[in-house]
């Protein structure tokens, strides 16, 4: 029986806005959360893994957890999009974002996105009972796009030989640990399993370790709390590394980018 259970543990709603033309690289850095989104104004060229698409204003796109990509976004006077972005707990059910592959989502109706969209944006503002139905439009819009998704390749099997490692480090990403001991858990010699990591993952296991913990400080950021306390709830030794690191992640400071949670 495949194991389809699922648990959020980020959901966010976001706006972007950049001028004429922008940047997004995420090729050294794995995307750490999924996103879908559609796009208000201007235009979005994406390209990733020998394949490449272009979105225009009305168009929805997914981007998987795990990501890697560079995008180029133009447009006439500016370049807006709408996003939700969003973590499964069980990287591993039926219905986990990285079964499937950055696209766009030719038959989803943008209109009804929007209206999803808002539904998930005000219910998350109004907070307390009203996170459960921010929840369920999230779900309910999941499941209408699912069956439109273009199925990505299957879980190697490097990713299985250090599922207990990543599983560690998605539970203690805000403890420090050595790379050896990650290597243990699966039972592997540190060289090896630092070549296995590589390959299904792309990044080393503190890097990885790091995206988790800018996806975590991502979620505080709808919050709150300062910047100082985020970068020590999620594990940084100081607010000065943390915001370096969320800008080699991200792209801008977390300040910056707490504006986009904030519109």
């Amino acid at each position: 029986m495949q194991n389809s259970n699922l648990g959020l543990n980020q959901l966010q709603a976001a706006k972007y806005e950049y001028l004429s033309e922008h940047v997004c690289d995420w090729r050294s850095n794995p995307r750490p959360f999924s996103t879908i989104a559609v796009m208000q104004k201007g235009e979005g060229y994406f390209e990733a893994d020998n394949k490449s698409f272009e979105v225009k204003s009305g168009e929805v796109f997914f981007i998987p957890v795990g990501s890697k990509y560079i995008s180029y976004w133009h447009g006439a006077d500016e370049i807006m999009y709408y996003a939700i972005h969003f973590h499964f707990e069980n990287s591993y059910s039926e219905f986990s974002p990285q079964r499937f592959c950055l696209q766009k989502i030719d038959k989803m109706d943008s209109d009804k996105f929007l209206r999803q969209f808002e539904s998930v944006r005000l219910n998350l503002s109004a907070g307390g009972s009203f996170l459960l139905k921010a929840y369920g439009a999230f779900y309910s819009l999941y499941a209408d796009i699912l069956p439109m998704l273009d199925c990505a390749k299957p879980q190697n099997q490097a990713l299985q030989k250090i599922k207990k490692a990543v599983d560690y480090i998605e539970m203690n990403s805000e403890k420090e640990f050595p790379v050896d001991y990650l290597a243990s858990l699966c039972h592997l010699s540190q060289s090896r399993f630092y070549a296995l990591f590589q390959r299904a993952l792309g990044c080393s296991p503190i890097a990885y370790r790091n995206n988790v913990r800018i996806r975590n400080a991502i979620t505080m950021l709808g919050s709150q709390y300062t910047v100082d306390d985020i970068a020590a709830r999620v594990g940084f030794s100081s607010a000065v590394y943390f915001r370096r690191i969320f800008k080699e992640i991200m792209g801008k400071l977390p300040s910056e980018y707490r504006k986009n949670l904030q519109f």
